[in-house]
This record gives structure tokens, C-alpha cells and sequence, in this order.
């Protein structure tokens, strides 16, 4: 089985990484069929060429760089997913306005991800690495390399630190990634830096932080992931266990993200790849008839609402797993067009997502027109990898409603 990634080539070829699985996608070769125009992907039962999905993506990437024109640069951690979704953009279209793009904000802020102070080892800060490692391997610049790669090593002598002495036991159960969004922010950019650096030094320590953070957080029954030990015995008003989408989406596609840059080889993939089918066969069961998910998992009827990012982000990982022979596309293609069909369906009048819960560390009421940088990165990492698997039929957009009472102005009254 071989993991691949677009337009990879500038990686350094070692004995490390030449069992990564990675190849050369070559797009250009790539569903050549009749170029068509972006509306015709909404209609019922089109087949949907490449150029489609990537002209769907470059028109809401377009939006958003529009709207960040002139803006101060940004590159927390809600930017950062943005980014990943740009970079994924670069990869696939003929503009080279997002690789410019990304070149443009690193030389801005020098390359160098935020620092939180008293948190120096946070993981949303690092998520502007992944875009950061990336522009490094189209020109292998030290410049654009070494601020991501010294702050990651602070973080692996970190993690080694506190298997060691215990430093963090009093308030994370000695976890630097206590939470589950930081298996999307960080693992991918400690894997890719072992493939750049030849040192496996950064994915083993991304291995042992991850798997005592599943240790805490993944409910074996469920097959889901807690947002974090607090929610280990909370419940909803409906007496039902609480398992946050987009958390649970920040997980299975960090997971892809991450699975791109492990090696074949490497002792603990196989449990990486069972852990990932285990979601995806959960998760697919919880999709309703609208082809979205509701914020909180196993109770839709607390928050029935649609939302888009956790949506946005299971689209994006079951199309890399069928792109990678991880996923069975008769069972998991269905669901995957059904999300996308969703996410078309959920666009605003602007162009950008709607239906997108806020910034949130647990299930909460979604509006029509909510919308976060986020979301922006999310819909360009789907849209991206859906086109590495076309042509696709995709179903006839959903009419997609929120509840009166259910709106966050209601709740709020």
C-alpha cells in the first residue's frame, strides 16, 4: 500500500524515508475529462470531474483571501487550519496564488509559529508549522525551516522530560496533548519533520504523546474520542455520553494528516491505521439524512443542527482513506458524496461556509450564516482530496435547517 501525496518531490530522499510510501500524484494526468463549470457540481447526480472540485475550492479560497486583504497576519490556531487547507490548494491547482499566498504571510512573521508564554508547549500554536514545513520542501530554505523545527524540539524534549520525571502530572495526567484537537495541530508536523530531517527522533515522541493521550481520551466502546477528561463522565440533558464532532474530527483527520508522513515500517502504524477504520466505521453510523453531523455525536437531538466543520473535516478523511486503500469505497463513498453535497449546500451568499459552530471546546447550537477562518481550510482539504478520487457522482444538494428554538438566539434567550 502506498500513501500518497501530491507534489512531495523536493522531500530528501533517506534511508528513513524511503519507506514512507509517499508518491508523486500526478494530477495533470488526472481526470482530464470535460471542464465544466462550477455550478454544474450542485446539480443532481453529476458526475463531477477534478477541475470542479478544484474550481469549487479556489472560488471560496478566493473569498477568504479577499477578505483577509490588508489584514494584519494571522496565525493562531484558527488560521492555522486555514492554512493546512491552502496548502493542500497549492498542490492541486494551476494558480500559484495559494503557494504565494502562504510564501507572503511566513516572510511576514519570519517563519516562526506563535509562543504562548505560559504555555510554551501548546499544540495550537504549532498548527501554522504544517503550512510552514511545506513551503520549506518547494525551496529547502533553512529560513522557512528552522523556527517550526526549534520549537518541535523543545516539545519532543518536553514530552521525553515528562516520561522521565513526571513534571505534568498535576493538571494534565502528565499529557502535553491533554486535549483532543492538538492530534490534528501537531502530529502531522512532528511525522513530516522526521521525513525532512531524516531523525526519527520527532515522530517518536508524536507516538508516545499520542497514544497516552488516547489512553485517557478514546472510549473503547464508542470507538470516539472525549474533547478531554472532563467530559469522561458528563453527559447531555438527555442522559447521553458527550463526544464533540468537530473534536472527534480534529482526531480522524489529524490522523490521516499524520499517517501521510508515518513509514510503512514504523512499529506502531498498524495501530494507527485499526484506530482509524474503527472511527470511520463509527462515525459513518452516526451521519444523518442530511448528510452532515450534529455537534454532540451520540445525541443529534440536543444541538439538531447541521454543522459543517466537523462535517468538512470526516469528508476530507474518508476520502484520503479510499484514496489510500485504507477505506472500502462501496461502503464509505457514499457517505463521503453525501457530505460534500452538504457542505455545497451550506456555502453563504458570500461564498464562504455557513452552518460552522464557533470557537467551542464542546457540542453547542449552530447558525445558518456562522462562518470561522477555520472552516475555510476545512472545505479546501476536502475539496482537494475528493478531486484525487474523481470523477464523482455527487446527490442533489440537502435542504439544510436549523430549528427555531434550537438557533443560538434562541438559546441565548
Amino acid at each position: 500500500m502506498r500513501i500518497s501525496r501530491p507534489r512531495q518531490t523536493l522531500l530528501p530522499i533517506c534511508l528513513f524515508c524511503a519507506v514512507v510510501g509517499l508518491s508523486v500524484s500526478k494530477l495533470a494526468a488526472q481526470n482530464t475529462a470535460n471542464k465544466a463549470t462550477p455550478a454544474s457540481v450542485s446539480a443532481a447526480g453529476t458526475t463531477v470531474s477534478r477541475e470542479q472540485f478544484i474550481a469549487e475550492a479556489e472560488k471560496m479560497a478566493d473569498v477568504q483571501l479577499a477578505q483577509l486583504a490588508n489584514k494584519p497576519p494571522n496565525i493562531d490556531w484558527l488560521s492555522g487550519v486555514m492554512w493546512v487547507g491552502y496548502v493542500d490548494l497549492a498542490h492541486s491547482s494551476s494558480k500559484s496564488d495559494y503557494a504565494n499566498a502562504i510564501v507572503q504571510l511566513g516572510e511576514k512573521v519570519q517563519w516562526t509559529p506563535q509562543l504562548r508564554p505560559k504555555a510554551p508547549y501548546h499544540a495550537d500554536t504549532l498548527c501554522i508549522g504544517q503550512a510552514f514545513l511545506d513551503a520549506y520542501t518547494m525551496k529547502n530554505d533553512p529560513v522557512r525551516l528552522t523556527p517550526t523545527q526549534s520549537r518541535v524540539d523543545a516539545v519532543c524534549d518536553y514530552i521525553e522530560k515528562s516520561e522521565t520525571d513526571n513534571i505534568s502530572n498535576v493538571k494534565t495526567n502528565q499529557l502535553t496533548w491533554w486535549w483532543c484537537d492538538a492530534l490534528f495541530m501537531a502530529p502531522s508536523i512532528h511525522a513530516r519533520l522526521s521525513v525532512i530531517t531524516q531523525n526519527p527522533k520527532y515522530i517518536d515522541a508524536m507516538d508516545k504523546e499520542w497514544w497516552k493521550t488516547t489512553d485517557l481520551l478514546y472510549d473503547k466502546d464508542e470507538h470516539l474520542y472525549y474533547r478531554d477528561k472532563s467530559f469522561l463522565s458528563m453527559q447531555t440533558k438527555n442522559g447521553k455520553k458527550i463526544f464533540w464532532s468537530r473534536g472527534n474530527g480534529w482526531v480522524f483527520a489529524g490522523l490521516a494528516r499524520m499517517l501521510t508522513y508515518m513509514p510503512q515500517n514504523y512499529p506502531s502504524r498498524d495501530r494507527y491505521v485499526k484506530l482509524f477504520q474503527s472511527m470511520a466505521a463509527k462515525l459513518a453510523s452516526l451521519q444523518q439524512a442530511d448528510g452532515t453531523w450534529r455537534p454532540s455525536l451520540l445525541d443529534p437531538e440536543e444541538f439538531p443542527d447541521p454543522e459543517t466543520s466537523g462535517t468538512g473535516l470526516y469528508c476530507f478523511a474518508y476520502a484520503w482513506g479510499m484514496k489510500n486503500g485504507l477505506l472500502d469505497r462501496a461502503t464509505y463513498l457514499p457517505v463521503t458524496t453525501k457530505a460534500w453535497a452538504a457542505l455545497l449546500a451550506a456555502r453563504r451568499p458570500d461564498g464562504l461556509l455557513g452552518y460552522v459552530e464557533g470557537v467551542a471546546s464542546r457540542p453547542k447550537a449552530v447558525s445558518a450564516d456562522g462562518t470561522q477562518t477555520y472552516a475555510t481550510g476545512i472545505f479546501l482539504m476536502a475539496a482537494c482530496e475528493l478531486s484525487q478520487l474523481a470523477p464523482l457522482s455527487i446527490p442533489s444538494p440537502p435542504q439544510l435547517t436549523i430549528p427555531p428554538e434550537e438557533s443560538p438566539e434562541a438559546a441565548a434567550k
